[in-house]
């Protein structure tokens, strides 16, 4: 037979410690409430009841003193009204927490739920577009940002259309994640889409590249830049397709001379990446060495990551004496549009690239070997030079 008491203040004070596991004691006063005692001396009430399902659920009620007798009994009618009415009364209340948590401690949340897989520059930027856009809306609770305030506010945003939806894009991102918390079932930011009102403005993807026949004229005006760590930048991006962040962060211990290798870690998809370097930036390269082979970074530099950045001016300069407008990410694109020109296939681009392949079953059977994508960087360098040299 369980031990049944009237419980006071004071006889939940003096009851004993067990000296092994845990001891359990019943109200008389109100049946189901329980003060269980554990072998440290911690006293906390809870109650015990089956729900109409049949299962039997303990919910704890808090410690005692901090919850005093009086409390625990009304807590615990309470508790045991709500199970009488098959209402899980731990449900009850996380869903009664989730409905105060506000947009940003639900950035906050995402950003921690990601972990490593989140760049910190991606947080940083996700943090700063959210703060433009909803600055008014962070303290309020997710679930009360509705379909109208949605709409209303993209309307309102300054700025173009992409501007617009770069910044609801976030909120999307969000809305997406607290629904998998079960914060919200529909997502508000849902009356953006074309079959609604369509708000989302189609993004224009970008394609200028370094023109086949403009490719000499610029080449040459790069080889005469005075700054040898831009010069390798610039001419690694061509001649391996590498994003521009990824080409910045590179260091020296994931080059490998002797095998010709770059590896690039914790990539945009989350892996590691290696490409191949043909013979003519395996030059710059070692000349580099001499000059920054000091630091850990092949780029090093003045920004708070220790890397250089962009070097915005010495392209405006190539770009002054040639005319030919370019970026970083342009060099990319003009990398595999030379890489389609040599009549490689598509899925060896994707590869050299670092793009996500086809969940195909033929895909799946496609294990890309090193010296294929070695052959595939040197032929795209020599295609390159072709242009270069006019060696066709």
């Amino acid at each position: 037979m369980p031990d049944s008491i009237n419980f006071t203040q004071q006889r939940i004070e003096k009851l004993p410690i067990p000296n092994i596991d845990r001891k359990d004691y019943y109200d008389i006063e109100v049946s189901k409430l329980i003060c269980r005692v554990s072998a440290s001396g911690n006293k906390s009430f809870c109650v015990l009841k089956r729900m109409p399902t049949g299962k039997l659920r303990r919910i704890t009620l808090g410690k005692w003193p901090e919850i005093s007798v009086s409390e625990a009994r009304k807590m615990a009618q309470a508790t045991l009204t709500d199970m009488v009415k098959g209402i899980n009364p731990s449900e009850k209340k996380r869903i009664e927490k989730i409905k105060k948590i506000t947009l940003s401690e639900l950035m906050s949340d995402y950003i921690e739920q990601k972990g490593l897989k989140l760049r910190a520059s991606t947080a940083a930027d996700y943090q700063k577009k959210l703060k433009e856009g909803f600055s008014d809306w962070l303290d309020k609770p997710v679930i009360a940002i509705s379909r109208e305030m949605v709409a209303m506010r993209h309307k309102k945003l300054p700025g173009n259309s992409t501007s617009k939806d770069n910044k609801m894009r976030i909120l999307r991102i969000l809305m997406r994640y607290a629904q998998t918390l079960k914060i919200i079932e529909e997502s508000p930011t849902d009356v953006l889409k074309k079959a609604e009102l369509g708000l989302w403005s189609k993004p224009v993807r970008k394609s200028r590249i370094i023109p086949a026949d403009r490719l000499k004229a610029w080449y040459e005006s790069v080889l005469q830049l005075n700054n040898q760590k831009v010069k390798t930048y610039i001419f690694l991006l061509l001649y391996t397709g590498l994003r521009a962040n990824e080409a910045l962060h590179l260091q020296w211990e994931n080059i490998d001379f002797k095998n010709d290798s770059i590896t690039v870690m914790n990539t945009k998809n989350g892996t590691n990446f290696s490409t191949y370097m043909p013979e003519k930036l395996k030059g710059y390269l070692l000349n580099l060495k001499e000059l920054t082979g000091y630091s850990n970074y092949v780029f090093p530099g003045i920004t708070a990551h220790g890397v250089m950045a962009i070097p915005r001016w010495p392209f405006d300069l190539v770009t002054l004496k040639t005319g030919i407008k370019f970026s970083s990410h342009d060099l990319r694109r003009t990398f595999a549009t030379i890489a389609e020109a040599s009549l490689l296939p598509e899925s060896i681009i994707k590869r050299l690239l670092n793009h996500a392949t086809d969940n195909t079953v033929t895909g799946g059977y496609i294990r890309t070997e090193a010296n294929t994508l070695k052959q595939a960087i040197d032929r795209i360098a020599l295609s390159i030079d072709d242009l270069v040299y006019d060696l066709s």
